[in-house]
């Protein structure tokens, strides 16, 4: 068990707004920041962190908490291990119960892939440093022109030729086969039934994948091993290249960038990621000062992959070698970025470069200068290449405009289509109206192709529907949630009140909280819905003790429906402007009379309580089966109606 002091510790060091940046490009606004929702898919921000809260709250798929909470949902893993990853993000030590072999194995499978994948990691970092080691792995890596530096930062290590090293060595510090199975670093000759039907693996039978191989291990956005790649150092045409891990619990390829872990904050301030096709790449340019530079790692581009880098910036520059049969293989993942409304250019660099070597050929300034020299928008460049091409071939030449054609007409935007219309028909020596008419074919089909598809309303793309339950008329539960929020908001602020006492209405100051809860008391009023009614009986507890009402309290609630709650009540939607500083218009808030806001509140509660309880003596007095009972009920009736007339004068009273 972690103490609660480090904890508490933890939650107070740790800053959403900073976690949160790990992984989101946040923009200030306002007293809050602003980004693309790392939970679902969006091209308008409606992502809010408040770093004075410590809370974040996606207005688009409702998805909201702390920063541990933030940490569990896009690293899905539990309360404790995400704890953990704040305490080593900053530099707190966790002083808990070392871990037995049962608890390891109780431990839920992804964890155990990432233990088992951190080891592994630091098992070939090792052996690149053994007398093999460094005859064979580290004089390729230092050949590629890769610095001790840039070695350590990207955890590059050496898998022993010796078919069973990482085995015995994994199987010797403790780690359950099934596991080195599982996250890919071991393969087994068994039959695949035998291991699916949960048989326990035979170790004589197994054998290292990546034997023999300069190790590259693959990260996600935190830094945590995933995954790796394997480049051998045989000559032997008849064995591969590379080989990769497979698909495991921990690694999805189509939605993983090599990289970007490292280059998330250049391509944030950089405004532009550059994307190349391997690891080597990769290193090399980050090396030589381009920071900002991922790799898709053998895969094309894919929806998931640009998503993920759309969260940090619209802007990728594609460096390619190539020609134009290797920009025809790749126009799918060029389609799908522009049908992302992203920005693509590409740099092609010398036939005899790739851009590892031409990164180790050239100085970092001549490098970034190439870069930002060379970069040729992709629906241009892709215009220039083949119209290259069929110069003097009409049918061949028709052909690749209707297909620059079905390349723009993916583009969301209007506007740039419509530029990039102008620019082609120049380009291509064209009429506009041609191109337009062919633009409009495709972008019927478009439709057509959309209007085909299931409809899925958007709120239920984003999470699962769930029934839809009655409307209540008579439900309390706005009003409820709106004199909660009032109570753990401002319950410790004073506000002035006009109460009714024999000499008249008179004013009093008070704190919002007693307030509320003195007025919940005497009309002996209960909150319906539990959480709202949990929450106001600790605000009671807080009021007994004299203590203040602590925000970070209901924000660090263990039951998860109660900081859920808190955030999606502290968090507001909006921020209002500098409007009395920029244009000296004085913008009323409830802070202003938070006295009034408060007996608002409580009036609208009030009012939607004796709505409930007069519809309810009604039906008592209509299915009223003795003399008794009828009596009864009309006698609270008239007590009722009095109590009706006194509120609706006090309702009236301007305050």
């Amino acid at each position: 068990m972690i103490p609660r002091e480090t904890i508490d510790r933890i939650f107070t060091t740790a800053r959403v707004e900073e976690v949160v940046g790990d992984f989101v490009n946040l923009k200030k606004r306002g007293a809050n920041y602003m980004g693309l929702c790392p939970f679902h898919n969006e091209k308008t921000p409606s992502f809010t962190v408040s770093p004075a809260k410590g809370i974040y709250k996606c207005f688009g798929c409702g998805r909201g908490g702390n920063v541990v909470n933030f940490v569990m949902e896009h690293e899905q893993t539990d309360y404790v291990n995400a704890l953990k990853y704040l305490a080593r993000k900053y530099k707190i030590e966790i002083v808990e119960e070392e871990r037995t072999s049962e608890q390891q194995e109780q431990d839920n499978e992804r964890e155990s892939l990432m233990i088992v994948s951190s080891f592994a990691q630091r098992f070939f970092s090792e052996q690149l440093q053994t007398e093999t080691g460094k005859a064979i792995g580290l004089s390729y890596l230092e050949e590629r022109g890769f610095s001790p530096q840039t070695i350590e930062k990207f955890q590059l290590g050496y898998s022993p030729e010796n078919s069973k090293a990482f085995l015995n060595a994994a199987l010797q510090a403790g780690f359950k086969l099934k596991y080195l199975i599982s996250a890919g670093l071991v393969r087994s000759s068994e039959d695949e039934t035998v291991l699916a039907q949960g048989g326990e693996p035979n170790p004589d039978k197994c054998y290292d994948r990546f034997a023999g191989r300069v190790m590259f291990p693959v990260h996600n956005i935190s830094g945590r091993v995933i995954a790796f790649g394997g480049r051998t150092m045989r000559k032997d045409k008849n064995v591969a290249k590379y080989v990769n891990s497979p698909e495991t619990l921990l690694y999805h390829k189509s939605n993983v960038l090599y990289g970007l872990n490292l280059a998330r904050r250049a391509i944030t301030a950089e405004d532009i990621c550059y994307l190349v096709e391997g690891y080597a790449d990769v290193i090399s340019m980050y090396q030589s000062g381009v920071e900002n530079v991922v790799a898709s790692s053998g895969t094309s581009l894919t929806v998931d992959q640009l998503r993920l880098l759309r969260r940090y910036t619209p802007n990728i520059t594609i460096l390619y070698d190539g020609d134009a049969a290797g920009v025809k293989a790749s126009e799918r993942g060029f389609n799908l970025a522009l049908k992302e409304g992203m920005n693509v250019k590409i740099v092609t660099l010398p036939a005899e470069d790739d851009p590892d070597t031409f990164a180790r050929k050239h100085t970092s300034e001549e490098l970034k200068d190439y870069l930002q020299t060379k970069a040729v928008d992709f629906i241009v460049y892709k215009t220039r290449t083949l119209t290259q091409e069929a110069e003097h071939d009409p049918i061949k030449k028709a052909a690749l405009i209707k297909e620059i054609v079905s390349t723009i007409a993916v583009i969301p935007e209007r506007i740039t289509r419509s530029l990039y219309v102008k620019e082609c028909s120049r380009i291509m020596q064209l009429e506009e109206d041609v191109l337009w008419s062919e633009m409009r074919v495709n972008r019927q089909k478009l439709v057509d192709d959309n209007n085909n598809k299931p409809f899925v309303p958007e709120v239920d793309r984003i999470k699962p529907a769930v029934p839809k339950a009655n409307y209540d008329a008579f439900s309390s539960e706005p009003q409820e949630r709106a004199v909660i929020r009032m109570l753990i908001k401002f319950g410790n602020e004073e506000g002035i009140f006009i109460i009714d006492t024999e000499e008249g209405p008179t004013k009093i100051t008070m704190k919002i909280a007693d307030f509320i809860i003195q007025s919940m008391k005497e009309d002996e009023f209960v909150f319906e819905n539990e959480i709202y009614r949990r929450m106001y009986e600790d605000c009671c507890a807080f009021a007994d003790k004299e203590f203040p009402i602590n925000e970070d309290y209901f924000l660090r609630h263990e039951d998860s429906a109660i900081s859920q709650m808190s955030m999606e009540l502290l968090m507001e939607s909006y921020t209002l402007s500098n409007w009395k500083g920029a244009k000296n218009v004085d913008v009323k808030t409830e802070r202003n009379d938070i006295g009034r806001a408060a007996m608002q509140e409580m009036d609208a509660l009030k009012s939607k309580k004796i709505e409930r309880m007069d519809r309810d003596i009604k039906e008592r007095i209509k299915n009223a089966l003795t003399e008794e009972e009828l009596k009864e009920a009309l006698e609270g009736k008239q007590r009722l109606d009095s109590a009706k007339v006194t509120f609706k004068k006090r309702m009236g009273r301007v305050f």
